[in-house]
């Protein structure tokens, strides 16, 4: 073997021997934030979140175009293009995000510094455009685990897919922010990924995702009360609406999600926003019902610079009056050169009169992306 080509083989190396995917509850690990890709990106653009995405919903590693994309369209200053393949049917990526931050209250700690990701993703073309194998590792801070691993068969009718393993589900918009409480309240994130099978279609201007699979309240190895989740979406070149449902029928109440988004771009601007209705009803317990709302604004500065407000809303129990909880993000994301991000936002949490603690907290993060 040429000496170049070993060296290009280095990482994958590394990662088979080094990153084996290992077991470990799902509360181990800190999966939040996973990837600088977010959707104002696409809804700014007009593209399909399988346009520069390995997983065809969104989220992990991006494919050849994303790739060029994230290195010649998003940075202030990009170098000489670099290729993510490995050889000519292996493609690897990594993230590596740190994040230090504090209060402005002596009610929390004042300063916190920590590493929140590091992951590296696998990426083996089987048959060109037909058949891959995909596998996105969670190596630390807090140990290891598999946060997708499937193979996924592409070339179908109706330029469909079916993907089977372990993956994200298909539900609304897959913010990076998984505090969010549409990601947190739904328990659609980056931390919650499940083992099933997914079918999907995207003829015209169409997105239609369902997939079918054991739901994270379930015991491992259950073989009944399985969750169905779909989404369906319209695309175009300056908006975009979809609505997203999901049951979970599992063995100690059921779940109930459904909810509404989508977002418009004009000009610089781009904004976005989701509305989800979720009902759980325990065997043993009291129903509960909660509402949970996001909206985004984004505005391109200038190549490179993004200044972003969110503003979250959440009735935890519909049942009970003056709960409601408020969460307001507003900062500017920075890509100043290839492969880098810094951003820096502040955090406004109003919770009901009862929660003393200050969770109000300035943020910096660092986050090298591949």
């Amino acid at each position: 073997m040429p000496i170049v080509q070993f060296f290009r083989l280095v990482p994958v190396i590394i990662w088979l021997v080094a990153f084996t995917p290992s077991g470990g509850s799902a509360s181990s690990v800190d999966l939040r934030l996973e990837v600088v890709d977010e959707p104002y990106m696409s809804i700014s653009t007009g593209l399909r979140c399988s346009q520069c995405h390995v997983n065809r919903t969104g989220g992990g590693a991006r494919n050849d175009f994303g790739s060029r994309f994230a290195q010649t369209r998003l940075p202030l200053t990009n170098f000489t293009y670099v290729n993510r393949n490995v050889t000519s049917f292996l493609s690897w990526g990594a993230n590596f995000r740190m994040r230090g931050s504090g209060t402005v209250s002596d009610s929390n700690a004042p300063t916190d510094i920590d590493i929140l990701e590091e992951s590296l993703q696998l990426e083996a073309r089987v048959i060109p455009d037909v058949l891959a194998l995909y596998v996105d590792q969670i190596v630390g801070p807090s140990g290891l685990r598999t946060r997708e691993a499937f193979a996924l068969l592409e070339t179908l009718p109706l330029n469909g897919y079916v993907k089977a393993g372990r993956f994200m589900l298909p539900y609304g918009l897959r913010l990076a922010d998984d505090q969010a409480f549409i990601r947190e309240r739904t328990r659609f994130n980056h931390q919650t990924p499940d083992e099933g099978v997914e079918v999907g279609i995207e003829p015209g201007k169409l997105s239609l995702f369902t997939s079918f699979t054991n739901g994270p309240q379930l015991a491992e190895g259950s073989d009944s009360g399985k969750q169905i989740t779909t989404t369906a979406a319209l695309i175009y070149r300056r908006f975009r609406v979809g609505a997203s449902a999901s049951r979970n029928n599992a063995p100690l109440g059921k779940r109930d999600v459904a909810g509404a988004f989508g977002g418009f771009n004009v000009g610089r601007f781009t904004f976005l926003g989701e509305l989800d209705y979720i009902f759980d009803k325990p065997n043993d317990g009291l129903e509960v019902r909660q509402l949970a709302g996001y909206v985004e604004g984004d505005f391109l500065a200038t190549r490179g610079f993004n200044l972003k407000a969110t503003y979250g809303y959440l009735d935890p129990r519909r049942q009970i009056g003056e709960n409601e909880r408020v969460r307001a993000r507003f900062g500017l994301e920075m890509f100043p050169i290839q492969f880098l991000q810094f951003s820096i936002f502040y955090t406004l949490l109003q919770d009901i009169p009862q929660a003393t603690t200050d969770l109000d907290r300035l943020s910096l993060d660092f986050h090298v992306f591949f």
